[in-house]
């Protein structure tokens, strides 16, 4: 028998025989599956379904660990189960959910703060886990609670400035963008730190094909730094984005 194709999507029991249409079961009783309707009301169907234990607390450890040293692309379910593979299918059920639960391990914002607390505090996620921005950086991220409660206070935190609900949104977009692109650069860092080629060496490797002004810039730094970078903008870039808009001239 395939035990993964008989394990209840919501607690990981056995299910039991197929449903008389032959499908299998997906719940093992109506209770698990009104939890599961109601999780995916609240939270999105990326909400992870699987109630919590130590093994799943070890698993998703593994998988952060495994994308950490190897990058995201490197975290499946057999990967980070080994022979236990029916268990990591049981606990997530998909390889999508697995990373949904990785990211609201790792995302962690505090509750209201002002701007700038908001986006250290997300700068401070990506720089612990350069690979987290490859996944939240789209238009279809993992709508788990955390990254739902990361957007709701920076958008809190716009209106309490005055602005209009649609206002509030497009400029936490606006900042959303300049964090998720400055750590980018952390992320590409981090992936040519595995070739050994440190960037002062790179740089001296292609000075000839930089241009003269370059030279001004004093020689090239040790090395590169995207969080002075990051901290030298982030100012700035929220003094335009806090200012009001401006009001139209009556024609």
């Amino acid at each position: 028998m395939d035990v993964s194709r008989n394990a209840c999507l919501e607690c990981g029991r056995e299910t039991g025989e197929p449903a008389r249409t032959g499908r299998p079961r997906r719940y093992c009783s109506r209770s698990c599956q009104s939890r599961a309707y109601r999780r995916r009301r609240d939270h999105g169907r990326q909400a992870n379904p699987r109630r919590t234990t130590s093994k799943t607390g070890e698993l998703v450890d593994k998988a952060i660990a495994l994308a950490d040293a190897e990058g995201i692309g490197a975290v499946t379910l057999r990967a980070i189960a080994g022979t236990s593979l029916v268990e990591a299918q049981r606990a997530f059920g998909s390889r999508d959910k697995l990373v949904a639960t990785m990211v609201q391990r790792l995302l962690t914002p505090p509750p209201r703060g002002t701007l700038t607390e908001l986006a250290e505090a997300e700068w401070a996620a990506y720089r612990a886990h350069p690979w987290l921005v490859s996944v939240l950086a789209s238009t279809r991220p993992p709508l788990v609670p955390a990254v739902l409660d990361t957007a709701g206070a920076m958008i809190d935190a716009f209106l309490a400035l005055g602005f209009d609900p649609p206002t509030a949104l497009s400029r936490y977009l606006a900042l959303s963008a300049y964090v998720q692109g400055m750590a980018l650069l952390l992320l590409s860092e981090h992936q040519e730190a595995r070739t050994g080629q440190t960037y002062r060496t790179w740089w001296a490797a292609e000075a000839r094909r930089l241009p003269r002004w370059t030279t001004e810039l004093g020689g090239p730094p040790e090395t590169a730094d995207p969080g002075s970078w990051f901290r030298d903008g982030l100012d700035r870039v929220l003094d335009g984005l806090t200012r009001p808009p401006a009001t139209p001239t009556p024609g």
